[in-house]
């Protein structure tokens, strides 16, 4: 083994190793499959009979040890450290419930015949180019592997229980007087004497090859045996044969026939029976060997020898053959057969290892498209180092999904989820047994109200607050389902209903007969097409995340921000980042008061003492060289929801505020002292004394902001946003009035904390729930300015909604689209699906997994990678607790 990774395997043989990545094959759409296909056949056709070819698939038990330190938490001295044990714990246990205790690794390596290492060497490191260019076609991330990380490789090989490390350096061979073979050799080899197994130190291992039998095969075979949750290695030595000499191969075997047609012809004749009956085989050779030639010259195929092993390997000979036996059933699945390699264990087991070299002469000549069906990828897996947060399990491989969204090129992100919601004239059970419909409770104005609800720790009804009574979206297909009681009641199809297990499922999958909680059955369901959409309903209830019906039957309602809150707790623990949370619902106090001396809730109202003033500005507020473009961008944003209308600002109206936004900046950029930071009241006084008759309308539209009952806003600010690492404003309070009005100066303030936070090498996360409400007319253009400028200047922010159509409101705020890498996607309304599939290009199987999809299952976009996901948080711990927490529960501690 040399230093840049070229291997001299015999006298002639010099082989390279590249080790490569998966991409989302099995999820793709029908045509990217084609794609992918097709790209992957013109790469095998780019090695000529000079180059041999091993594919080589590692499934290994991993080193738990390192596994455990990739997630660990290391402590901070805090009175969080519990939390963290506790975060760490449930992080192991997630681990276990997949096979992350395997490491799954692919590599090709690559030979030429040549007589000196230089000649080698100019001759592979062109064909390497030319891999990692072809890998790149495919969409496939790469990197060649130098000597050592070659030897790493051999050395996890032939110690199959991954506990043991390589200890190497190059140093060491002149000091020892030592191989690179005796630094990877295990301590002993042992070969059976009835030729099928042998053992490799303390493991008992056995190589078979695959009898490929099937007239036709499939891309899913290779997949599976991949899919096994045993120790096992996939080898496919692949051997181009000249194309001239195969052509030359197969006219002479249609030779062959046609003489062994005319014999039976012959026979036919002497016999004295039709000379056109000849033996079926005959004639089905005969034809096989034509199409074969049509391929090759007209149909960009090559011909193949492949030989296909597969090593199995365990700590125990019962589990080897267990192991074994499972490979074979996966084989025999698709009319192959898993022969053991008798007697040629030795020869297998070094065939097995990533050195190029084959030396089993049992091959099967495949074409290029019969050869390609083994396509090397299944199922993205996403597992990153350093400060990665949890966002579930992987829901095809039940691998943990670990990732940083600081590693994307923008980190910035959505939150996406459309709860099931109810007809209108649903009746809710509340908390003194009697019941009310969502349009009774929204005609009387409740914003919160206690009802019956279920807690499954317990298994007990109990009382609790819902809140956020609302209006959830329109909907023109609903299910009407009716109970043995005579009650019925209509849902949109993906709302879930606790069956009598006390499991959630869709209401689109309730059948008449189907058991339900307290006691009911459904005898009648149907599904209701109506000739407009028609309102829809849902509430939360925070922590339990479901509510009783009037007549006991339990259903969930969605909570997209658990998703959302789970990311902040892992922030938390694991950073010392800045968070900032805008909650329109006053959802997040509890979990922010958890945070202790750390957090701060900060609630903005008409009558509270808290204020923002909405024209704060830092001299570092822009990356330009005057701060004050930008920040006119904000106050015109501003007077766009206050006084813009349905057709918004006009041109006037913009040129006058943006010249009073000038003027009213000019004495704090001369002296730019606390006390000359101006107000909003300073800029309606400069606003009054313009001439024009427009300036005089928005002064007036703005007084009520700056002398009436709505000047929360007209104050100097007085919140101390640096010395919490948490803070949330709470914006219920403000009313309908100021709702939105209070996210926009929310979001600005924010820009300032972030402009901050950059010279001190700082982080600052934002999330806004309700993220929609910043999406319209110049507020919506202000936002999408943010958006683009968060990543430079280290801020992540994060949108929370429901309204997937906002987001396409224009081509300007398709922007956010394009400028977030990461989007967390639970269930979609069938419109949403739609939009989500056509901008991120999301394949009919991916979308499977936001259709109808339980509480906590999903998709995740990361960058270039689409993964779905299954989020059960474990309830069993203070984590959950923290995240569910309800308001009530903060007062009873605080008393």
């Amino acid at each position: 083994m040399y230093k840049d990774g070229i291997c001299r395997v015999n006298d002639k043989l010099y082989t390279k190793t590249i080790q490569f990545f998966d991409i989302n094959y099995q999820l793709a759409q029908a045509d990217d499959k084609a794609q992918i296909f097709e790209n992957y056949c013109d790469f095998l056709n780019y090695f000529d009979s000079t180059i041999s070819v091993q594919l080589t698939f590692i499934n290994q038990r991993a080193n738990m040890q390192d596994f455990s330190k990739s997630i660990a938490i290391p402590p901070q001295g805090d009175e969080y450290d519990d939390i963290r044990r506790e975060y760490a714990e449930m992080l192991k246990n997630q681990l276990e419930k997949g096979n992350n205790g395997l490491a799954k690794r692919k590599y090709i390596t690559f030979g030429i015949e040549a007589d000196d290492l230089r000649t080698a060497k100019m001759r592979l490191e062109r064909v390497e180019a030319d891999v990692l260019n072809n890998f790149k076609t495919l969409g496939v991330q790469a990197a060649s592997l130098n000597g050592l990380e070659r030897l790493e490789l051999l050395h996890s090989q032939l110690h199959p229980s991954g506990q043991e490390k390589l200890k190497f350096a190059w140093s060491d061979l002149a000091k020892t007087g030592l191989s690179t073979k005796d630094f990877i050799a295990p301590t002993s080899f042992t070969f059976s004497k009835d030729g099928k197994t042998f053992r490799i130190g303390e493991y008992s291992g056995a190589v078979s090859f695959l009898q490929i039998l099937a007239p036709e095969l499939t891309d899913r075979m290779l997949a599976e045996f991949l899919d096994l949750d045993d120790a096992v290695t996939i080898n496919l030595h692949i051997q181009s044969i000249d194309q001239a000499q195969a052509i030359r191969n197969i006219k002479r075997k249609m030779s062959d026939l046609q003489k062994m047609k005319i014999e039976e012809q012959k026979k036919a004749v002497r016999a004295g029976y039709d000379m056109d009956i000849i033996p079926t085989d005959l004639a089905t050779y005969g034809e096989e060997a034509q199409n074969l030639l049509q391929d090759l010259q007209s149909r960009n195929e090559r011909m193949f020898l492949v030989t296909v092993l597969v090593q199995n390997i365990a700590p125990k000979r019962q589990k080897l053959f267990s192991d074994i036996m499972a490979a074979s059933g996966i084989a025999q699945k698709y009319n192959c057969a898993l022969k053991r390699l008798d007697y040629q264990q030795e020869q297998g087991l070094m065939s097995s290892l990533a050195l190029g070299q084959n030396q089993i002469e049992i091959q099967r000549g495949l074409t290029t498209s019969s050869t390609a069906i083994f396509v090397p990828f299944t199922t993205c897996e996403l597992f990153q180092d350093g400060q990665a947060l949890y966002y579930g399990l992987n829901a095809i491989s039940s691998n943990l999904i670990m990732a940083n969204r600081k590693l994307l090129k923008n980190p910035n992100g959505l939150f996406l989820g459309t709860p099931g919601c109810f007809a209108g004239d649903t009746r809710i059970l509340l908390a003194d047994g009697s019941a009310a419909s969502f349009e009774e409770l929204l005609a009387r104005g409740v914003e919160e109200i206690e009802v019956k609800t279920f807690d499954d720790e317990t298994g007990q009804v109990i009382t609790a607050m819902a809140r956020d009574i609302r209006i959830e979206k329109y909907a023109d297909v609903l299910k009407q389902i009716t109970l043995e009681d005579g009650t019925t009641f209509r849902c949109t199809e993906s709302h879930l209903i606790m069956d009598d297990a006390g499991e959630y499922m869709q209401a689109v999958d309730v059948k008449e007969g189907q058991k339900l909680s307290g006691g009911h059955t459904a005898v009648r369901v149907s599904v209701l097409k109506l000739p407009k959409k028609v309102p829809v309903y849902d509430l939360t209830v925070p922590r339990y995340m479901n509510f009783l019906l009037e007549n006991g039957l339990v259903v969930h309602n969605s909570g997209k921000s658990f998703s959302a809150k789970r990311e902040i707790v892992n922030v938390f623990l694991l950073t010392d980042d800045s968070i900032i949370i805008a909650d329109p619902e006053n959802e997040y106090g509890p979990l922010v008061k958890r945070f202790g001396k750390q957090g701060q809730v900060i609630d903005l109202s008409p009558t509270s003492s808290n204020y923002i003033n909405p024209l704060d500005i830092n001299l570092d507020y822009s990356d330009d060289e005057n701060p004050i473009t930008l920040k006119s961008d904000f106050v015109l944003s501003l007077c766009d929801l206050i006084i813009g209308g349905k057709d918004g600002l006009t041109p006037i109206e913009k040129t006058i505020i943006d010249r009073c936004t000038r003027l009213v900046y000019r004495d704090y950029l001369q002296d730019p002292r606390p006390e000359n930071m101006p107000i909003l009241g300073d800029l309606y006084e400069l606003l009054r004394k313009q001439s024009e008759p427009e300036a005089q309308n928005i002064a007036t539209a703005l007084e009520i902001y700056v002398n009436g009952s709505l000047n929360v806003f007209n104050h100097r600010s007085n919140i101390d946003m640096d010395s919490h690492r948490v803070l949330c404003f709470q914006l219920k309070s403000l009313g309908k009035a100021l709702k939105e009005i209070g996210l926009l100066i929310m979001q600005d303030a924010v820009w300032n904390r972030v402009t901050a936070n950059r010279e001190k090498h700082k982080t600052t996360w934002f999330y806004i729930d309700e993220f929609h409400l910043l999406l319209k007319g110049q507020t919506g253009a202000f936002s999408v300015e943010i958006w683009k400028r968060f990543r430079k200047w280290g801020g992540i922010p994060s949108g929370l909604t429901q309204n997937v159509k906002d987001l396409l409101a224009s081509r300007e705020i398709e922007n956010i689209f394009e400028n977030s890498d990461f989007i967390y996607m639970l269930n979609q309304a069938q419109g949403d699906r739609q939009i989500l599939a056509k901008q991120l290009g999301i394949s009919p199987t991916q979308l499977s997994y936001v259709t109808h999809s339980g509480p906590g299952e999903g998709l995740l976009f990361f960058g270039n990678v689409i993964i779905p996901f299954v989020d059960h948080f474990p309830k069993d711990t203070s984590l959950y607790q923290i995240m569910t927490t309800r308001p009530e529960e903060v007062a009873e501690a605080g008393t």
